[in-house]
């Protein structure tokens, strides 16, 4: 696939690394908010802010990709799958905000089914968008 990422436009592979880039520091930054609540080293109402900031990042960054339409074969197959990857966040960020909103209490169990639900779509997301960093050149 590296060919096709490598044949991309400069202003829509540049989009495609800022969105994956966005994404990923923002399911990295959930990821982290429901491992402090399961630790319960932060309050149900700190990680409630925190996942809604996110949430508004990740919008932000599929909206950024959005604006940066695919010309080519290439470049469709790059954007499709940005955009998918970034959808399946949104997703994994939506079971964590669902799966605190369920959560009794602060200093409940910070380990109930659907939190580790919601850790592991977090851990999957930001896998796929961890391999997408690599395939942009953009990794750590």
């Amino acid at each position: 696939m590296s060919q096709s990422v490598s044949g991309c436009s400069a202003p829509l592979d540049q989009a495609a690394a800022g969105a994956v880039n966005q994404g990923s520091s923002a399911v990295g930054t959930s990821a982290l908010s429901l491992d402090l609540l399961a630790r319960e080293r932060a309050g149900k109402a700190a990680v409630g802010t925190s996942l809604e900031d996110m949430a508004g990042e990740l919008e932000d960054a599929r909206k950024k990709l959005q604006d940066n339409m695919p010309a080519t074969p290439d470049e469709r197959t790059l954007h499709g799958e940005v955009r998918r990857a970034l959808e399946r966040a949104e997703g994994a960020l939506g079971l964590a905000r669902q799966a605190l909103e369920a959560k009794d209490s602060p200093g409940g169990d910070g380990n109930t089914p659907a939190l580790q639900g919601a850790r592991s779509a977090l851990a999957a997301s930001a896998k796929e968008l961890d391999a997408l960093r690599q395939r942009l050149g953009t990794g750590r």
